[in-house]
């Protein structure tokens, strides 16, 4: 093993659970002199593991402990980082040291009751082939000589006009805690024929330079980030920008919450579930998605499709999306049972870039099915001459009854579950691949959804007998004005 040289700086102490108490995070202040080319960091500290502490790490330069100044967030998947102009360690941005004070900051997940003594090494080099050795990667070069903050990617136009783009709205590649790389990443989808994936890495965006030259007219791969803190998580889609993500009250998401608005990002709820992580903050917010559907739908996507429920019921307009939560490994070739598009969600997009694909969300243009191959839906409703789709509202106000219409695809032997604010309306034995349907709903329905479900001899033993879903589509709401 490699000797370290001795550290520039070297910060030492011992974190208890008052300490966390106070607050999830801790700064530590350190100069870097004009003419520093690279930054080296290590921590360690005791008791690591599930039942142990948790300890993460990041970095902010000269600019601040705000979006200007963030350079990096590893969490807990790293216990070393270096950062210099050209190459980073994956999370962390290459570019420019300004001089100045910079900040490390540790974050305070889990501190055990008997605390936790922790060391943080840090070493300045003048010259960038010095180091200590630590993982890097390198800018592409298309974005070398660019300032710490990515660049905006839309993606390559697709030729294909309007139609159902099938995707995948939350994944990981090593730039946060997974193994493999974004080429892996796009590989597995371009294996998995998805026409997009959002790269949501936690609480970083240093994966998104490298996700322009991975995108191709079969492929878009759409820029994010999973704002991941200690009471919840949540995607933003087609960002370039650092989202805060030190949220300890309720007060502090719906402050993000604004800020994505204020770009004119979706805000999306992650895996509201036991086990999830559990989303703490309440559902009072003016978030704009939830992900119902998280990985393979034994992983209790249940007691998420029950909170999504709760909120149409409340009046709310919520668009349900999926997404694997893919934390990506190298990819040799071989796919398994849980990949990408585990589940995958549909977007009607009048074309395959960022703008279409995040503009058929917005307008809930959306179904999700258990995988690429599906089950499809096709909802349609029709009223007064007029007709809307998923996601639509559809006026009624003159009307008696409301016409929807149905076509599932893929999906012989299952059950078609139609359902409004009622309940379930309409269950309905699916008897080819290519099956049709209509069905008369009453205009005080307030909505209607379809949902393709297993027979019930299918369902296992899912707590509280639960449906076990192959996919869902987002409502149609019926305005009586």
């Amino acid at each position: 093993m490699r000797t370290l040289p001795r550290p520039t700086y070297r910060f030492q102490g011992r974190f208890t659970p008052r300490d966390k108490a106070k607050s999830d995070y801790h700064y530590l202040r350190f100069d870097v002199p004009a003419g520093t080319e690279r930054i080296d960091v290590r921590y360690t500290y005791e008791g690591p593991g599930p039942e142990g502490n948790t300890i993460d790490i990041g970095l902010f330069d000269a600019r601040g402990d705000n979006a200007d100044g963030f350079r990096g967030w590893s969490g807990g998947a790293r216990d070393r980082f270096t950062v210099a102009e050209q190459d980073a360690t994956p999370g962390y941005l290459p570019g420019l040291l300004p001089p100045g004070q910079w900040s490390i900051i540790l974050g305070l997940y889990k501190i055990r009751e008997t605390g936790c003594r922790w060391q943080v090494d840090v070493w300045l080099w003048p010259d960038a082939s010095q180091g200590c050795g630590f993982p890097t990667v390198r800018l592409p070069r298309a974005e070398r000589g660019q300032s710490s903050r990515p660049a905006r990617s839309s993606g390559a136009p697709d030729d294909s006009g309007p139609r159902w783009y099938r995707g995948d709205f939350q994944t990981h590649t090593y730039h946060s805690d997974a193994q493999g790389s974004p080429g892996d990443l796009a590989a597995v989808a371009r294996a998995r024929e998805l026409d997009f994936i959002a790269v949501t890495d936690h609480n970083t965006i240093s994966q998104v330079p490298h996700l322009r030259t991975l995108s191709g007219r079969d492929l878009l791969l759409i820029p994010g980030i999973e704002v991941t803190t200690y009471y919840g998580h949540a995607n933003v889609w087609g960002t370039d920008r650092w989202l805060e993500f030190r949220c300890r009250t309720r007060e502090d998401v719906e402050h993000v919450i604004e800020e994505a608005h204020q770009h004119g990002l979706l805000f999306s709820i992650n895996h509201p579930k036991e086990g999830g992580p559990p989303w703490e903050y309440g559902f009072d917010l003016p978030f704009d998605c939830m992900e119902v559907w998280q990985g393979p739908w034994i992983m209790r996507n249940w007691e998420s499709r029950r909170r999504w429920m709760d909120l149409l019921e409340q009046g709310r307009r919520v668009v349900a999306v999926g997404g694997s939560d893919r934390h990506q490994p190298p990819f040799y070739g071989v796919l398994g049972f849980y990949e990408l598009g585990t589940p995958t969600t549909w977007v009607y997009a009048d074309a395959l870039t960022q703008e279409a694909i995040l503009a058929g969300v917005r307008a809930g243009h959306v179904f999700i099915s258990e995988s690429p191959a599906g089950p499809r839906i096709e909802l349609t409703a029709e009223a007064n001459g007029r007709t809307a789709m998923m996601g639509d509202e559809l006026p009624c106000r003159e009307a008696s009854e409301v016409l929807v219409y149905v076509r599932v695809l893929g999906a012989s032997g299952k059950m078609l579950w139609l359902l409004t604010r009622s309940g379930l309306a309409e269950a309905l034995l699916i008897t080819g691949d290519d099956f049709e349907c209509t069905a008369q709903i009453p205009i005080d329905a307030g909505f209607v959804w379809a949902e393709v479900v297993y027979p019930e001899s299918e369902w296992g033993d899912l707590p509280g007998h639960a449906p076990r879903l192959a996919a869902m589509g987002n409502p149609i709401y019926l305005a009586q004005r």
